[in-house]
């Protein structure tokens, strides 16, 4: 198929003098391949003829890198707006973003969530809780609309695996001990996917009321840990779910409240019925979000906390609303770091803030390489995906009313292998290769069958302890991951993690790191298969942290007979 070559003969010839077994290799170019193709393989002779498929999955590791362009349509206007592909052929798309309301760049924050490859409460139910909004602000094609659906089913799919024994829900899919931030944000998502519709896991509600409820009721004060958010947000979901707790929400309001935990509680308060206590409340927080680092509790910053009062300051009617609407467009319209859970918040915060309020109208024409659409809606954001030719692209965009229109256009590919820029702030990364004697060995050339060891040491620079690392080893696929127990290797130190994803083609640790401090993870390969393929660099993040994270270079690798 498409971007698949054979090296060489495509036709090799094989003589028998008598039954037996014989074995020919051919060499194949998959550097211009994208995703899974296929090879046939045809054997004929003595008038016999066999053929056989095969599918080959070709994956180029590098993230998918963006490109946009932003231009303002004034009303009845019309612009010309010229761009190139990049990366490699294959992986070049392109998006248009449409908006009357100050941009925004929904597209590529939402797409940054759906591509984050880590998979802990947080991060999945970040992935999809915009997704809820947007069909209600965004004029969608009826292909996004299905496929928004179909990630938010899968979403609610895999939440429903999280659920601890006791009806809280872990960090990570087998944990024992719920986490307190994950069980209230997932458990709110999975209430609005309910109100819109959506069919959640068997039992899964009755279980989470239980421990919720149980939770609130057990809740003491903890200044160390300002936990008087943590309660605010559990008793807004009990509220949420048709459930207030009044006597916890009232014992929570004598506490020393922080001022995010006011916001929210407020705004338990006003779906419980109690609005006049709920703008009492609200009256006395401030908007003054200063800097901070991250909440570890509560997965937290200034972006989220801003965005989780903008969503409080909607349901009250508060004019301030607007003001702090402004700053949140203007975060997520820039190119600053945002983790997640600041992404996932203040795009739905965003999404109800538009649907309340509502926009004006898009009447629009644009053109592609010279095929034409029509965009006319009453929504105030609409969305295309743009057929791009590889190489150099024009679009055409005139604007059919008058009001402006802002336009952004997301350009993307992903770049060759060995293109990508290896980085280092704050932690330091040490990979090894060993035999099984302990031996450090070259892994460039491999010998077929040879076992051995890939050993990679994390540590922390700063005088800080460091939560939720994942490192993310890729490896070739020539390579096989034999296990991740070293029984063959002797007494192998091997560090402990909070949780090991392991995958036919990579292993995830995720730890955290005290200051000052190393860990060591190991994994067991073995060189399977003979060719040459391009060996990733090794990558670690702090997941909710930008300060911290590092990534090396990879390079070529070769197994050879």
């Amino acid at each position: 198929s498409n971007g698949i070559k054979v090296v060489g003969a495509k036709t090799q010839s094989l003589h028998f003098d008598r039954p037996d077994e014989k074995m020919v290799n051919f060499q194949l170019d998959v550097s211009e391949a994208k995703g899974i193709g296929k090879i046939e393989v045809i054997a004929q002779g003595n008038g016999e003829k066999s053929s056989y498929e095969v599918e080959i999955d070709v994956v180029n590791p590098n993230p998918v890198t963006n490109k946009a362009i932003d231009v303002v349509l004034q009303p009845n206007s019309e612009q010309i707006i010229d761009f190139s592909t990049f990366g490699i052929k294959g992986s070049n798309q392109a998006q248009a973003e449409f908006a009357t309301l100050p941009p925004m760049n929904f597209t590529q924050r939402l797409e940054y969530l759906i591509r984050y490859p880590h998979g802990c409460i947080e991060q999945t139910t970040s992935s999809v809780f915009p997704q809820l909004y947007l069909a209600d602000i965004f004029d969608l094609t009826a292909q996004k609309k299905q496929q928004m659906e179909d990630n938010i089913k899968a979403g609610i799919t895999r939440l429903g695996k999280f659920q601890t024994y006791n009806g809280g829900m872990g960090y990570w899919i087998g944990d024992n001990s719920p986490s307190d931030w994950g069980t209230s944000y997932a458990g709110h998502f999975l209430i609005e996917a309910e109100k819109k519709g959506y069919v959640l896991p068997l039992t899964f509600m009755s279980n989470w009321l239980k421990y919720q409820q149980q939770a609130a009721r057990d809740w003491r004060e903890k200044s160390r840990y300002n936990n008087t958010l943590n309660q605010a947000y559990r008793l807004y979901t009990l509220a949420l779910a048709g459930h207030p707790d009044l006597a916890s929400m009232n014992r929570l309001r004598e506490s020393n409240l922080s001022n995010d935990a006011k916001w929210r509680l407020a705004a338990a308060y006003a779906l419980a019925g109690q609005k006049d206590v709920a703008h009492k409340l609200a009256n006395t927080a401030n908007i003054d979000f200063r800097p901070y680092r991250y909440d570890y509790y509560t997965y937290g910053s200034v972006d989220r906390n801003r965005a989780m009062a903008m969503e409080t300051m909607v349901a009250l009617g508060d004019h301030q609303a607007i003001d702090i609407a402004k700053d949140i467009a203007k975060r997520l319209s820039g190119n600053n770091y945002m983790s997640t859970q600041s992404t996932s918040y203040s795009l739905l915060a965003m999404a109800k803030m538009v649907k309340q309020n509502g926009g004006k109208g898009i009447n629009l024409t644009y053109a592609i390489n010279n095929k034409s659409d029509n965009i006319k809606t009453n929504f105030a954001v609409a969305q295309r995906k743009l057929k791009v030719n590889y190489g150099e692209n024009q679009i055409k965009i005139t604007n059919n009313d008058n009001n402006v229109v802002f336009v952004r256009v997301l350009n993307q590919g992903i770049l060759p292998l060995g293109e990508e820029i290896a980085e280092h702030r704050n932690l330091n990364v040490q990979v090894t290769y060993r035999d099984k004697n302990g031996h450090k060995i070259d892994v460039t050339k491999l010998a077929q069958g040879t076992d051995f060891m890939a050993s990679v040491t994390i540590s922390n620079d700063k005088n800080i302890y460091v939560n939720d690392i994942a490192l993310t080893e890729i490896f070739p696929s020539g390579w096989e991951i034999v296990n991740t127990r070293f029984t063959d290797y002797g007494n192998v130190q091997s560090s402990s993690a909070n949780f090991t994803d392991i995958r036919d083609d990579r292993v995830n640790f995720y730890f955290h790191l005290p200051r000052g401090k190393s860990k060591t993870f190991n994994v067991l390969l073995n060189a399977s298969y003979l060719g040459k393929y391009y060996l990733y660099g090794v990558q670690a993040e702090a997941m909710y942290d930008d300060d911290f994270m590092t990534r090396t270079k990879g390079k070529w690798v070769e197994v050879v007979k």
